[in-house]
């Protein structure tokens, strides 16, 4: 009886899935990279003005423009502060990004007077209705490109 044999020698294939499960236990590389690709993302979101989705943020109001002392043509920015205090931070296995400025938060969810208390000198905060700008987020296209350099660091990782 004529026959065929084929040797496998999976010693290669073992080695580069165990390199793969190593590199996934320290996903910070790829987390890093992620932060980098999000900073970029929301700075330009001030530049276009416009939320994860594209909407474009609700105007200023009128009287609100008529105290505006800087960047008049500007939504979310006076002086920069919101769009210079983003930052990452990687923490084991977790991307933590944000702004560590309360008001962040009121931009992104919209605020009415008296919501949020008083000010350090015990008055009511000036505000009036502040719409919702959302601002922090991704949209489709960025998630996409969150995926492929997920994807880049997997292949990176196995050699391929």
């Amino acid at each position: 009886m004529a026959g065929a044999r084929i040797e496998l020698d999976a010693r290669e294939a073992t080695n580069t899935l165990s390199k793969l499960v190593g590199d996934l236990e320290n996903p910070a590389p790829l987390l890093r990279d992620i932060g980098e690709y999000l900073l970029q993302v929301h700075r330009n979101r001030f530049r276009t003005q416009t939320s994860p989705d594209g909407i474009p943020w609700a105007a200023l109001s009128p009287s609100y423009l008529k105290r505006k002392s800087k960047n008049q043509g500007k939504v979310l920015t006076l002086s920069g502060v919101l769009r210079n205090t983003l930052r990452y931070q990687v923490q084991g296995t977790e991307l933590l990004f944000g702004t560590d400025r309360p008001y962040g938060a009121v931009h992104q969810f919209g605020a009415t007077q008296g919501q949020f208390g008083k000010t350090k000198r015990g008055s009511p905060i000036p505000w009036g209705h502040i719409p919702a700008r959302p601002w922090l987020g991704t949209s489709a296209e960025d998630d996409r490109e969150i995926l492929a350099l997920t994807r880049d660091y997997l292949e990176f990782a196995a050699g391929a």
